[in-house]
């Protein structure tokens, strides 16, 4: 069944907006009488009807309604934006898929991209959200300095991945099940040894991710991955 998405959408609510709306009756094609999924990103999933199949203002009428309970355990990834943007969404694609409750961006010495407009951001969520049926947004944070963030960063488990192969910690080990947990991911030319210094001083573990030296946005997939095998 076609899940749909609406951040106002309640139990009052008999209206999709004009983009769900258009994508309904225009590209799925979906007629009066059919049944929708409908969710408004925190949880909640509406099952409805179609009354009335208008690419400008579908009307719907709610049958039933769900709610899905997040997580006990919280996860939290903070990158550095990558600067080829198609990877950057390929990686929120795959984060949002594996359930990760927040997105951070963060600009560090060796970032090539500097500046990064979450409009783009915002829709691959969304679709993503939709494609996988989970039914939890994650709250999606504008950049910020690297040392403003680990300074703000509150967290039982704070996890900084840096390219070091003499490092034996891996993420996994310490993660905390059933708590919040940040894992920061660097740039293509790694954090700088002053932002490790800065984030270890401030409670950031140094882990790993591995035996492989892993770009940006294959690093945070696998650190989305191990988030979602080891903390429930």
């Amino acid at each position: 069944m076609a899940l749909f998405y609406q951040a106002d959408f309640t139990e009052k609510t008999d209206t999709l907006n004009a983009e769900e709306s258009r994508h309904l009756a225009k590209v799925l094609r979906i007629k009066a009488g059919n049944e929708i999924h409908v969710t408004d990103g925190k949880g909640k999933l509406y099952r409805c009807t179609v009354t009335d199949a208008n690419p400008k203002k579908t009307r719907v009428e709610i049958i039933a309604t769900e709610k899905t309970h997040r997580s006990v355990t919280y996860r939290h990834i903070a990158i550095a934006p990558t600067k080829n943007m198609d990877r950057l969404e390929w990686f929120v694609e795959k984060a949002v898929e594996f359930g990760i409750d927040e997105l951070s961006f963060v600009l560090c010495q060796n970032s090539e991209r500097r500046v990064l407009k979450l409009d783009r951001i915002y829709k691959k969520a969304i679709s993503a959200m939709k494609q996988s049926g989970n039914l939890y947004l994650p709250q999606i944070n504008e950049l910020r300095k690297f040392d403003r963030f680990v300074e703000q960063a509150k967290a039982e488990s704070k996890c900084i991945a840096f390219v070091d192969f003499s490092n034996p910690i891996k993420l996994q080990e310490k993660l905390i099940n059933k708590a919040h947990n940040i894992i920061v991911i660097g740039p293509e030319g790694d954090f700088t040894s002053d932002e490790v210094t800065l984030a270890e001083n401030l409670g950031f573990k140094k882990v790993s991710l591995g035996n492989s030296r892993l770009r940006t946005e294959t690093a945070g997939v696998a650190a989305s991955h191990i988030l979602n095998l080891f903390c429930n």
